[in-house]
């Protein structure tokens, strides 16, 4: 990639791109999603409806684009919520004593085994199917992984020589925690929240195509696909519209993440 740097840059330009017009393309949608019509159902794209309607009437075109906003919604709040506390939670434990608690890391080991589809029907039987539910239990699971992550890290960057130099030169163990050690991890922790976003994508329509999701008033793709499946053979772009949004979003994430690889392995 160095040779051709036009590349490496259209390899971080095209999946952001692609991920900021279908999280903020709502702003852009030409109809209230959820304006039911039947008199207007099945209609083919014209010039109201560019993509048509659904088996409601309602405008499709207007129903991906606030299903973007609510699935990649959910994905950056949980990411970005993952990635501090998991970071920060992460780099005490790797610094703690001799690196090592091993009560903590046993439940830690044991909880993040648990698959996420267990944390959301815990939190869905403790307070229903929201949006906050679907962040918590997509969070949840990402979020234990990170600290193991970063854990495991921070444990072997302590062995390196430079952090032995700052110990040597007496600074402190929350210092050589946050100004040396930290900047290490960033590029290893975006990696893995870039990849991890695929999967919560993936796991959020999923959820939401089986039931377990957001609640019924709530436009997500999932949900898009659970209503139109039915019509797959009469009416087609119902049904592949959403998946073709969920198969772009989650190739821009794995290329995003690729990109962070690359850059990683090219400073290593």
């Amino acid at each position: 990639m160095r040779k051709y740097p036009f590349l490496s840059k259209m390899g971080l330009i095209l999946p952001l791109l692609v991920l900021c017009v279908c999280a903020f393309g709502f702003l852009l949608a030409p109809n209230d999603p959820d304006l039911v019509d039947l008199t207007k159902k099945f209609l083919s794209p014209c010039s109201e409806f560019p993509l048509g309607t659904d088996n409601l009437g309602r405008c499709v075109l207007s129903r991906l684009l606030y299903g973007g906003r609510t699935t990649l919604g959910i994905v950056l709040v949980g990411s970005v919520t993952v990635s501090v506390l998991g970071t920060l939670v992460g780099l005490l434990m790797g610094g703690g004593k001799n690196g090592k608690n091993l009560i903590l890391e046993g439940v830690l080991n044991a909880v993040t085994a648990i698959p996420p589809i267990a944390y959301l029907i815990i939190f869905i039987a403790a307070w229903g199917n929201s949006v906050f539910t679907m962040v918590v239990a997509v969070s949840a699971s990402l979020l234990l992984r990170v600290i193991k992550l970063v854990q495991t890290r921070t444990e072997i960057e302590q062995g390196k020589a430079y952090v032995m130099c700052a110990v040597a030169s007496g600074a402190r163990p929350r210092r050589i925690l946050f100004v040396h050690i930290l900047p290490n991890l960033v590029w290893d922790v975006l990696h893995f929240i870039c990849l991890s976003c695929a999967d919560m994508t993936l796991s959020i329509v999923s959820f939401s195509f089986i039931g377990l999701g957001m609640g019924d008033n709530v436009v997500d793709w999932g949900s898009m696909v659970s209503e139109t499946h039915h019509y797959l053979l009469s009416y087609p772009g119902l049904t592949l519209y959403p998946v073709l949004m969920i198969v772009v979003c989650t190739m821009a994430f794995h290329t995003l993440g690729r990109w962070i690889e690359r850059r990683v392995s090219a400073h290593a």
